[in-house]
């Protein structure tokens, strides 16, 4: 945003996004999101994202890259450097670590059977569409309770002909739950399944619901401050506009906009521990599961 002449109010912008917010970061590997609007969206990726992505795919059948491809760099997208560095060090570090195990010469391995495949489906699928059903539900919880207590977009703000200025939107809405369950159930066949016997999983860390009253209260406590913090913003903003001293009301923007991130960080810290979680619990155990034959 340019900085307006002292002699005229800024011009008036496209309507700018503030924040958005990523429920829960698992640095291990990908996880299974997308918008839920119902319509696929490829986020920009930085090359070590990009990187992260293709040797994760280099273990995915060929027909299912497109979709997989889709899946994680939508997850991937909310990965920090430090958390793409860590995996990537981990992947490398199983890698070598089979390399260097010794190999039985007689053991052959047997690949899994259709009845091998239908016995772990049969364990996975329902997890998996119970916990995207408590994600829809999450999603829509508090997004309704986030326009109930949090302000809209004009309560703090100030504008007239061609200018305007704003505390700015605090959150965008929740989308813990992907666009679609069936793809969630087909890429985790793929990309995570043993494909070499009949394994047993353990989704016992999997969240399965969340706590209404306690996330009703996260998100008032984060508005409440929000509000304050608008009115404080209005409080120091209007004299300068009275005075039309621009450059004073730019600078009083930029403040109330970051004056508005601790608090995003703090309910987003609740939200980690509140929510369903998004698909790393599960993606674990399925890379986890006990072989029983």
């Amino acid at each position: 945003m340019t900085s307006p002449s002292p002699k005229a109010p800024k011009t008036d912008t496209t309507p700018r996004m503030w924040f958005v917010y990523p429920l829960a970061i698992a640095c291990t590997a990908a996880v299974l999101f997308a918008p839920t609007d119902g319509n696929a969206q490829t986020p920009k990726l930085r090359p070590d994202q990009e990187r992260a992505i293709e040797a994760m795919l280099q273990d995915v059948e060929p027909a299912m890259r497109p979709m997989a491809r889709q899946q994680l760099a939508a997850s991937f997208a909310n990965f920090s450097e430090a958390q793409i560095a860590m995996m990537m060090a981990k992947m490398k570090e199983n890698k070598a670590a089979a390399a260097k195990a010794p190999k039985p010469v007689a053991e052959v391995e047997t690949p899994s059977t259709p009845e091998d495949i239908a016995f772990m489906k049969a364990q996975y699928e329902p997890v998996i569409r119970k916990h995207h059903a408590a994600q829809k539900e999450f999603d829509a919880f508090a997004n309704e309770k986030l326009n109930a207590y949090c302000p809209g977009r004009d309560q703090y703000a100030r504008f007239g002909a061609g200018w305007r200025y704003e505390q700015g939107q605090f959150m965008m809405e929740s989308a813990l739950a992907s666009w679609n369950v069936e793809t969630n159930v087909t890429v985790a066949g793929e990309a995570y399944a043993p494909r070499n016997g009949r394994y047993k999983f353990d989704f016992s860390k999997v969240r399965m619901s969340f706590d209404r009253a306690a996330v009703d209260a996260a998100i008032k406590a984060s508005c409440d401050k929000v509000h304050v913090a608008g009115k404080a913003f209005l409080a120091k903003v209007d004299p300068m506009i009275a005075k039309k001293d621009w450059d004073g009301a730019f600078m009083a923007e930029n403040g109330a906009q970051g004056a508005l991130e601790p608090i995003r960080t703090e309910l987003k810290a609740k939200f980690d521990k509140l929510s369903p979680g998004d698909f790393s619990a599960i993606q674990l155990a399925m890379m986890n599961g006990v072989k029983v034959k």
